[in-house]
This record gives structure tokens, C-alpha cells and sequence, in this order.
């Protein structure tokens, strides 16, 4: 194989491992609504985990685009793709384009601390002026530190990027962000089960061998697991959170 071809076919599958992954936890964080304090910290790790598969997906997307859209050896194989990966380069093309939620954000607050002084005093402003959420403006301190949650600032960075995607109610904008996230995150990995099926082919032949190297029987099903916020330390006392108000006086 080309070194140009075997580099873009291992990245291809680097990147479905990536996406994979981090689609699973989104399930897994997303299971279960606990209570009252859990619930708010519980869901606002599950948009961090969304936030990082957007970083993901549009890395993926760049790979794509560079090794594959806009590279001379990427036209015999985009030319042979089946239906499925078709369809599933014209939902990505479609997703990042136009208005192009998903890069926007990544550019924005994924994977970025943003030090943009406009940008964060709008978000500030925006979550200031939110009056639904005015008891919630708290960080909650345990005595450990992977139990300990600055809400307060990813409150204000959810309202910049809620912004970004035109919208001012939180929920709203929550459910659009994860509905590209779950379109493009299917379609990204169709489309590399496609290209890996097609580079197999053109480089290896029509057949693949393999060996049962293992059965999985004790698999959990995807709606029976949950990743919870709060974990017990060795050594530490059960987790307990004290609520420190913030303060959103402009």
C-alpha cells in the first residue's frame, strides 16, 4: 500500500475509535437522572462529554477533507463508495457546511479556553439575564478533589455556547447540539466502514481471515450502564458537596 494511502486508511481508523468511544460514554452518562445535586452535576458531564466528541468529529471531519475530499488518491476511493457511505458523506458535507454548528463550536469552547473578553462578558451577560436559573449560580466543593464541580463556569461557558448555535434557552440548545452530534457521529463511522472496506479491497483482496480470539458474554446492555459524577475515594468519606454560592450581580 502507498504510504500516503496506509497513512490515511490507520488515521480513518483512529478516528472511529475516538468517536466510538466517546459516543458510548454519552450513552453511559445520559442513562440515569438522579437527584437534586447529582442531577445538575451529572448533566453538565454529559455535555462535557458531547463537547469533546464534537472536537472529535470535526478533527475527523478536517482528516476526511485534507486526506480524502481535497487529495488526488481520495478520487478513486469517494467514486467507489457503496450507498451507505454515499449517503453518509453527503450528511457530513451537509453538516459541515452552512451554517455548521459543529465546527463553530469547536472553534469557539471546544477543546479552547476561550480568553476572549467580549465573547465570555456575553455569555456572562446572557446567563445573568437568565432568570430560571438564578439558584443555581454555585460550585460545589468536596473534600476531594474529583468530586468538586466549578458549575458556575461552565454555567456561563453553556450560555456562550448556546449563543453560538442561536439559541437562549439552555434545553433548546442542548437537544440541537446532540442531534448533530448523533448524526454526524453515525455517519462518520459508516463512512469509514465504507472507505475500510474499500481500501481492504484495492490493497489486500476480496477476503479477510480471521480467528475467534474471544466471546463476550458478559456485555452489559447499553441502557444498563451509567457513569455517575460523584465517585467514593479510598480512604475518603462518602462524597458530600457543599453548595458555595456565586454571585451574578452585574
Amino acid at each position: 500500500m502507498p504510504k500516503q494511502a496506509r497513512a490515511l486508511f490507520l488515521l480513518l481508523g483512529y478516528a472511529a475509535n475516538q468517536i466510538n468511544m466517546l459516543f458510548k460514554l454519552i450513552i453511559f452518562s445520559t442513562n440515569k437522572t438522579p437527584d437534586d445535586v447529582e442531577q445538575f452535576l451529572s448533566g453538565a458531564q454529559s455535555q462535557m462529554l458531547a463537547r469533546f466528541a464534537i472536537g472529535a468529529l470535526h478533527e475527523a471531519w478536517e482528516l476526511i477533507r485534507k486526506g480524502l475530499l481535497n487529495n488526488r488518491i481520495g478520487s478513486e476511493y469517494t467514486e467507489a463508495l457503496d450507498s451507505g457511505g454515499r449517503t453518509a458523506l453527503d450528511q457530513l458535507k451537509k453538516l459541515f457546511g452552512g451554517s455548521n454548528i459543529l465546527s463553530k463550536l469547536r472553534n469557539d469552547f471546544v477543546f479552547h479556553h476561550p480568553y476572549d473578553i467580549p465573547k465570555m462578558d456575553a455569555a456572562f451577560e446572557a446567563a445573568a439575564n437568565d432568570a430560571a436559573w438564578d439558584n443555581d449560580w454555585n460550585w460545589y466543593f468536596s473534600k476531594s478533589n474529583l468530586n468538586s464541580f466549578y458549575f458556575l463556569s461552565d454555567f456561563v461557558v453553556m450560555h456562550g455556547i448556546a449563543r453560538s448555535v442561536g439559541e437562549t434557552d439552555l434545553i433548546t440548545a442542548q437537544k440541537k447540539i446532540m442531534a448533530e452530534v448523533k448524526t454526524a457521529s453515525q455517519a462518520m463511522t459508516e463512512l469509514i466502514k465504507s472507505l475500510t472496506a474499500l481500501f481492504w479491497r484495492k490493497h489486500f483482496g476480496s477476503e479477510m481471515t480471521g480467528e475467534l480470539c474471544a466471546i463476550i458474554d458478559t456485555a452489559p446492555k447499553d441502557i444498563d450502564v451509567w457513569i455517575p459524577f460523584f465517585i467514593e475515594i479510598p480512604d475518603d468519606e462518602a462524597p458530600v458537596a457543599r453548595k458555595i454560592p456565586g454571585s451574578y450581580d452585574n
